[in-house]
């Protein structure tokens, strides 16, 4: 439970958390996101796409974003008289507006009074260093939640995907549209379309020669969907005799109809696949549609 939380834009400092678990944190932050977007939209008269980091960071009163040499995607500094953000130069632009808006995360999470929240949660193990784990990766799933409604509101995606359809062509023209990553953009789809779809990364499996494609992650259908359910696939290796191989090889889409496990039975359901990225660092992205 928490009181007084999101009544005005100056209301955020009375934030009082009580025992939240992840779930509701994460709507906490959304909706302080949605805050923000909402005050852009007002300031610049329109609610167009792209919506840019540093917008976002002049309405927060962040001092400065720079450009610099980083190991990790990004950096934020707190200083006596305000924050500023610094991000890796040789990133592209749609990681570094990500990036950025991932550090914005953590001010409103600070802002919101969040921290508690996270370092009081309860992690059952009995290894000692999983707490502090596993509180790290719940900081930054609430940061990656803020970020994506900063970058991709879901009203205004929703809007542009209904206009577009689902497919892997306007997985592209959306990530271009917003100035985001292609995988960022393909989660986005997965989690708000009502239409089910599950999305998906295939990468080359690390350290071998083999040519096959390991499945890095899988998500979807998500909460606004018309069907629920924990769609897994059955196979997560696509060898180069395989249609979905295709995709990696060439720059072309490809359809086939993969295996995936609901429940205790089978569904065979249609993707769609296209690859992206160059050399070590090409991928493969997919759009499954289990009502197709």
């Amino acid at each position: 439970m928490v009181t007084n939380y999101l009544t005005g834009d100056n209301a955020t400092s009375q934030v009082v958390p009580v025992s939240l678990n992840l779930e509701q944190s994460t709507s906490i932050i959304i909706e302080r996101a949605r805050q923000l977007v909402n005050r852009l939209v007002e300031q610049r008269g329109h609610g167009k796409p792209p919506f840019l980091s540093e917008e976002y960071a002049r309405l927060l009163g962040i001092k400065e974003i720079l450009k610099a040499d980083l190991k990790e995607s990004a950096v934020l500094l707190r200083f006596h008289d305000g924050y500023v953000i610094k991000v890796n130069k040789d990133h592209n632009l749609a990681r570094q507006n990500f990036s950025c808006a991932h550090e914005i995360g953590h001010v409103l999470l600070s802002e919101l009074n969040l921290e508690p929240c996270v370092e009081e949660a309860e992690f059952r193990t009995f290894n000692p260093q999983a707490h502090a784990i596993a509180r790290a990766k719940a900081r930054e799933r609430l940061c990656d939640a803020a970020a994506t409604e900063l970058l991709m509101p879901e009203a205004v995606f929703k809007k542009y995907l209904s206009g577009f359809g689902i497919s892997i062509k306007s997985l592209e023209w959306l990530a271009n549209i917003f100035r985001v990553s292609i995988s960022s953009t393909a989660i986005r789809i997965a989690e708000i379309s009502t239409e089910p779809c599950i999305a998906l990364l295939w990468r080359p499996r690390p350290g071998t020669k083999s040519k096959a494609l390991r499945l890095a992650w899988h998500i979807g259908p998500g909460n606004r969907s018309q069907i629920k359910g924990n769609y897994v696939p059955k196979h997560t290796l696509a060898r180069h005799t395989s249609t979905l191989y295709k995709a990696y090889q060439y720059n072309s889409p490809v359809k086939c109809r993969k295996d995936f496990r609901l429940d205790a039975g089978i569904k065979r359901i249609l993707i769609e696949s296209k690859g992206f990225g160059g050399g070590e660092m090409r991928y493969v992205i997919s759009l499954a549609f289990p009502a197709r």
